[in-house]
């Protein structure tokens, strides 16, 4: 998949979904004027009307955005991997559980974190229902991680068979701060927008920021607030530990 690939799926679904959230007001509708013959069941059919409207912009906004990119932007490809990359930038499918994609500079797909759970709607079920399992998977959908989620601790199981356990120790608005192998990670971020700064033993290893996309990058990402994650350390644990922090925080 590339990021044209993805406007185009986005905007289907979206179309899908504005199509379907008519579906209940028509037969609200139909039942208030010939049933009950109480014009205010159209107060109850509202809700669903503006939800079709806005999935419908945003069918829009998508299908503009995949017009918008030619096909040769993509003829220039990078051998350079997901952990291998110093930035990649961020995407989320619209889904009944989680999938964040992770984009490279040129537009094409290094890997994605979704849900492991057999059904689709378990990313819906609470914490206590539902033990959320996720994957991380490279641009081959070989399979690089697996995070699993808990209350107050995430736990990371790589392809070369090492755990990794991060513990949540205190949680505030603008802080979060875990404890991995008796070392501390600090996670600021900020209040009004998007931005997340990365410390181990006050070592900043990583940042996500939204609306700092350089401008070379806007002939295939068309929107100017994609967030962007770029690792400052080189190493790959530290950069699968950030997706993991990443995936409980954002999921």
């Amino acid at each position: 998949m590339n990021i044209q690939q993805f406007y185009k799926k986005t905007a289907s679904l979206s179309l899908s979904v504005s199509l379907g959230a008519l579906i209940p007001p028509f037969f609200l509708i139909l039942f208030g004027i010939m049933i009950i013959q109480d014009g205010r069941i159209v107060l109850i059919a509202l809700p669903f009307l503006l939800y079709s409207f806005f999935c419908y912009q945003y069918y829009l906004i998508c299908d503009k955005r995949s017009t918008a990119i030619t096909v040769n932007s993509f003829e220039r490809k990078s051998d350079v991997t997901l952990l291998e990359s110093e930035q990649v930038l961020i995407h989320f499918l619209p889904s009944l559980s989680f999938r964040m994609l992770l984009f490279g500079n040129y537009g094409q797909l290094l890997g994605e974190v979704k849900n492991m759970n057999k059904w689709s709607i378990s990313g819906l079920l609470p914490s206590f229902i539902n033990r959320k399992r996720y994957g991380l998977y490279n641009e081959l959908n070989e399979l690089i991680a697996i995070f699993h989620l808990k209350k107050n601790q995430i736990e990371i199981e790589t392809k070369e068979c090492t755990k990794i356990m991060i513990w949540e120790q205190k949680k505030s608005q603008t802080e979060l701060i875990y404890q991995i192998n008796g070392e501390t990670l600090i996670v600021n971020r900020a209040k009004l927008f998007m931005d997340y700064q990365f410390h181990l033993e006050k070592q900043k290893i990583g940042r996500l920021q939204k609306g700092w996309m350089p401008v070379e990058w806007s002939s295939k990402f068309k929107d100017p607030n994609t967030p962007v994650l770029s690792f400052i350390q080189k190493d790959e644990q530290i950069k699968i530990m950030i997706v993991a922090l990443l995936s409980k925080i954002l999921h």
